[in-house]
């Protein structure tokens, strides 16, 4: 039986920041990560490199533990990219920063994603999932906009 097509996804988001400063933001992976986005897990670097990285996370679903682990490749100095495994999804994520005038950069990401064992081949809405996303890139560039001007400013 021959596979749907998956669903592709995309966010954009500017955030106040030259573009070096927020590729270094975003590519440099630590246990905090995920508050930055207001998620509640736990993150675990397996291997970091020049290239690339590798991390675990942890989530409390409710109903159980959600698990997934994300390869990614590097790319500097503007984009990288995720190939991301776990028991409710599996995806394929681009990431690219673009220069902006007047210090900003634009966050874009593009990715598809399929259910996983653990999602019973259900997934939300296109619209709630960019939705979702959307938010928590915001929320993120808010960390890295605060964290730009208390660089520039001390």
């Amino acid at each position: 039986m021959a596979r749907l097509p998956l669903p592709e996804y995309h966010v954009s988001v500017i955030i106040r920041a030259p573009l070096p400063f927020v590729y270094d933001w975003c590519t440099d992976y630590t246990p905090d990560d995920l508050r930055y986005g207001g998620e509640k897990g736990e993150r675990r670097i397996l291997q970091q490199g020049y290239k690339r990285v590798v991390f675990e996370n942890l989530y409390d679903v409710g109903k159980g533990w959600g698990w997934e682990r994300h390869v990614v490749i590097l790319k500097p100095p503007d984009s990288w990219h995720s190939e991301g495994r776990g028991n409710y999804f599996e995806s394929s994520l681009d990431y690219k920063l673009t220069e902006l005038s007047q210090g900003k950069t634009k966050l874009d990401m593009h990715w598809r994603s399929r259910p996983g064992p653990m999602s019973r081949g259900r997934m939300a809405s296109k619209s709630a999932i960019e939705r979702y996303f959307t938010l928590l890139w915001r929320r993120r560039a808010g960390f890295i906009e605060r964290e730009f001007r208390n660089r520039v400013e001390h």
